[in-house]
């Protein structure tokens, strides 16, 4: 179901958004509508960037690091008994 609405814009971009619906062959809704999911896209994936990037702050600790460490000797052990 499409919902109407009415916008208003400054002259200026009003001029952009007429000259790329002529060039794309498309009405100003669809352009709109085009322009603003992709806008959304864009702040949902930089939300959750943000929550990415937050949730792995400060990682490794130092906990994880010496797990990292000792997992490492390990493997440089086995390598070296390893009969190749």
């Amino acid at each position: 179901m499409a919902v109407k609405t009415a916008i208003s814009l400054n002259e200026s971009l009003f001029e952009k958004v007429e000259t790329l619906t002529q060039e794309l062959n498309i009405s100003r809704s669809r352009l709109f509508a085009i322009a603003v999911q992709e806008f959304i896209e864009r702040h949902e994936t930089r939300r959750m960037l943000a929550a990415i990037n937050e949730a792995y702050d400060g990682f490794p600790d130092e906990e994880e690091q010496a797990t990292l460490r000792e997992m490492k000797e390990h493997h440089r052990k086995y390598m070296r008994d390893e009969p190749w």
